[in-house]
């Protein structure tokens, strides 16, 4: 098997492997303990700060000042400016708290070069961990970039700012480029005050060549300024600036469209709603790309909009960007390797001295990187924040979102443009999260023994197809009933509906899963439970036949009643060949199209039709109001399927068809309520054939 571990030193030493969000990464080999910074200071005093160097060297101007130097000085100093570019390339090792640390070269140089607005950074150890995470997607020649789903003021523009400066300021004949949510945004808020502002602000022998001013607009170019050429000085003199340039360009599709770029910053790329994100990573990712080359790497970072102001796209970019998912030349789907960093371990204002966030609550209380005191760990300080919010939905909806634990909390929709109600499924998620063991099993059905049409059983696999979280009794389960020679569903309580497809291979625009679910209605039964969603399905197998097989066998399973959309009828003809066609529903009097003297002779109900696309979203919308969520007594509702509640929030009428599991869970719900029991066969035996005439005398 080939070995996926990320070598990143510079200098192709072996050291500790460690894993961040996937990616195994090999850190440079630990050096000698004496050649380590601050290890021979006590364990207390051991630390992240900047190196002190010589008063000086740094008060000097420029290069020409510096050449006025005795002799021995400017070896004695030209060698701590060799050893400082060295740093910048190959990284430090230092001890923290008594533990050897490594960090990049990049990281250094945002701590000891890169100046914020209250001086120089602090080490923090999730910056650290950001940082070895771009190291891996430089180094790795299969990523084209990293993608950060971050929390408020994580500092990623600032680290991405010092990181162009770091790269842009020692190479070659390079161009790096910058996208914000807005083109004003990229100049003002990303180019001039965190680019140009940290160039300003970096020692003399860090700053190459530069043409211009020290307060450009529109691009920081590092070149030879242009001279005026006289008679006097024709003479053509070798160019030793580097010719290099970071620019910055309004968020459009095309923005960098034909240029060949060392790094892209996308600057809050989850809050784009001028530009589609999709398209303009599409066109734009090539500038990176040569042939079969990466020879640029992207930064992309944000926090998250709603979903329908920019968040959707970048949860797309996300998703696409699992490392565990990679086609056959080793690349995600995006190209970008994704990571996510909780909230309470990047929330200002909880860090130790050390660098290391405070999570939890401390036995005593524990001094902060800033000199206070904190007695409460960042986690229990935002969960008191929620707390106080609990009252205003919204508000503690946009705080989680903002401040998120997990990856499905960044990217919650606002309450304002879902079509459902989004609160009560967001406390049903919550509540699902705090859930152990938590009530569901993952697992195939199969027919006993390879043998069809005699019982099916349910195999328990971590990668299954199925989701389930009850199954009827050994009396209920692959109950047969007939009529009319023809199998049909044995229970009145149960009840499935379908999202199917036709074709074989994923060869449809949105390429979309088959999905289906089991529902329990109403009933008195202890053993039943009631109004409850019992079963999950969602993938797509490569052929439609086993999808369809995939459902007959769990539908023959629970004895359900299914209802499904007749505008994909291959699952009908499947089930009538295989004589399952009394599981599949006829359209319910109730949902009628408009048309009712038409007589109906195909199963299920038509997809297009405005009243059912209506009830369908009403049904949804009932069942999250009376059994999602908390009600009124403080009980959480029994959804268990989070795949299917995160399909709810994101559903859009309008664009109903990319929501699989909301449309097969909808068309259940329409099953169980509109369906009624057929009523018995008149009893014609006493039947009289021939009416009876009464004659007058």
């Amino acid at each position: 098997m080939m070995d996926t571990t990320i070598k990143i030193c510079p200098n192709d030493t072996e050291g500790e492997v460690v894993e961040i969000e996937g990616l195994k990464i090999q850190l440079p080999k630990k050096p000698l303990k004496k050649d380590i910074w601050f290890s021979d200071k006590p364990v207390a005093q051991q630390h992240g700060r900047t190196p002190i160097f010589p008063k000086e060297l740094t008060q000097i101007s420029g290069q020409d000042e510096f050449n006025e130097l005795p002799a021995k000085l400017r070896e004695t100093y030209s060698k701590v400016i060799r050893e400082d570019f060295r740093r910048r390339r190959d990284g430090v090792w230092f001890m923290n708290n008594g533990h050897p640390t490594y960090i990049t070269g990049n990281h250094y140089f945002m701590l000891t070069h890169y100046k914020l607005d209250i001086g120089h950074g602090n080490f923090l150890q999730f910056q650290r961990k950001l940082f070895l995470h771009w190291q891996a997607c430089e180094m790795d020649g299969r990523s084209i970039g990293q993608v950060f789903t971050k929390c408020r003021r994580s500092g990623y523009s600032n680290m991405s700012a010092s990181i162009l400066l770091n790269d842009g300021s020692q190479v070659k004949d390079k161009h790096l480029g910058i996208v914000s949510k807005t083109g004003d945004d990229a100049k003002n808020v990303v180019f001039i005050s965190k680019v140009v502002n940290g160039f300003r602000n970096m020692p003399w022998w860090a700053r190459p060549i530069f043409d211009g001013t020290t307060n450009p607009r529109a691009e920081l170019a590092f070149r030879t300024p242009s001279k005026r050429v006289t008679k006097k000085s024709r003479t053509i003199q070798r160019d030793e600036a580097l010719n290099t340039i970071i620019d910055h360009k309004n968020t459009t599709t095309n923005a960098y469209d034909g240029s060949k770029l060392y790094r892209l910053l996308m600057d809050e790329a989850g809050k784009w709603e001028t530009c589609d994100l999709q398209d303009f990573w599409r066109i734009n990712r090539t500038c990176l790309i040569v042939g079969r080359r990466i020879v640029g790497k992207a930064l992309v970072g944000s926090t998250v909009n709603p979903m329908s102001m920019g968040g959707s796209e970048f949860k797309k970019l996300v998703e696409y960007s699992n490392p565990a998912e990679r086609n056959e030349n080793g690349r995600t789907k995006s190209g970008l390797y994704s990571i996510f960093i909780p909230a309470y371990e990047a929330l200002e204002g909880f860090f130790d001295k050390h660098g290391n966030p405070i999570i939890d609550d401390p036995k005593e209380p524990v001094q902060t990187i800033d000199g206070d005191y904190v007695s409460i760990g960042a986690k229990t300080f935002l969960k008191n924040e929620r707390e106080a919010l609990k009252g205003d939905a919204k508000e503690l909806n946009e705080f989680i979102r903002q401040f998120p634990f997990t990856m499905d909390e960044a990217f919650r929709d606002s309450l304002d443009t879902s079509t459902f109600n989004v609160a009560k499924i967001y406390d049903q998620l919550d509540y699902n999260s705090t859930l152990y063991p938590f009530p569901t099993r993952t697992g195939n059905f199969v027919w006993k023994n390879g043998e069809k049409d005699t019982e099916v059983v349910f195999m328990d696999d971590p990668n299954g197809k199925f989701n389930v979280s009850w199954m009827p009794n050994a009396e209920m389960r692959n109950k047969k009933k007939s009529e009319r020679n023809q199998l049909i569903s044995p229970h009145d309580f149960v009840f499935g509906g379908v999202d199917s497809y036709d074709i074989d291979e994923t060869t449809d625009s949105r390429g979309s899963n088959g999905a289906f679910h089991i529902y329990t209605g109403f009933t008195m039964s202890g053993d039943i439970p009631s109004n409850q969603f019992v079963l999950e399905y969602a993938t797509r197998p490569p052929l439609a036949r086993i999808f369809y097989e995939d459902v007959l066998m769990a539908t023959f399973f629970y004895g359900a009643k299914v209802l499904i959309e007749n505008n994909k009828y291959g699952i009908a003809r499947y089930f009538e060949s295989r004589g399952y066609m009394g599981y599949l529903m006829d359209r319910p009097k109730s949902l009628s199209t408009g048309n009712s003297n038409i007589k109906v002779k195909t199963k299920g109900i038509p997809s297009n039709s405005a009243e059912i696309i209506q009830s369908h979203a009403q049904a949804i919308e009932s069942y999250i109001h009376h059994h999602v969520g908390y009600d009124e007594e403080g009980s959480a509702g029994k959804m268990f399927f989070d795949r299917t509640l995160n399909d709810w929030i994101n559903y859009r009428i309008t664009k109903r068809t990319k929501y699989d599991l909301t449309i097969s869970s909808g068309l259940a719900l329409l099953a169980s309520q509109n369906y009624v029991k057929p009523k018995s066969p008149a009893n014609t035996s006493d039947k009289q054939f021939f009416r009876r005439f009464k004659f007058n005398s």
